[in-house]
């Protein structure tokens, strides 16, 4: 989901913080899966486009650091560990913790 859809949401308010994590790729790797997907030309330069600047203003951006896991060579395996860890990582600090 992009940030300004979570700000949509009804809940939303009753979140303190909310984290994001980017899941990149390089424009190689981006365009052959959107073209997988039938994506048009125009569509695929647009989603190169945020992603570059995604990578040069995420942090400036929004309120916490965004990590990245690329995912242009990794499996859909070692991505989702990638995940994991983040996350165990940003619940480490709470009293119960989600293990």
């Amino acid at each position: 989901m992009m940030p300004w859809d979570v700000q949509k949401c009804d809940d939303y308010q009753y979140f303190k913080n909310i984290y994001y994590l980017n899941l990149h790729c390089d424009d190689e790797t981006r365009e052959l899966r959107l073209r997988a997907r039938n994506w048009s030309d125009d569509l695929i330069q647009d989603h190169k486009s945020f992603a570059k600047w995604l990578l040069e203003n995420a942090d400036k951006a929004y309120a916490s650091p965004m990590p990245i896991a690329d995912t242009s060579k990794a499996g859909v395996n070692e991505v989702a560990i990638q995940i994991s860890e983040w996350v165990r990582g940003r619940t480490d600090n709470y009293p119960e913790n989600l293990t």
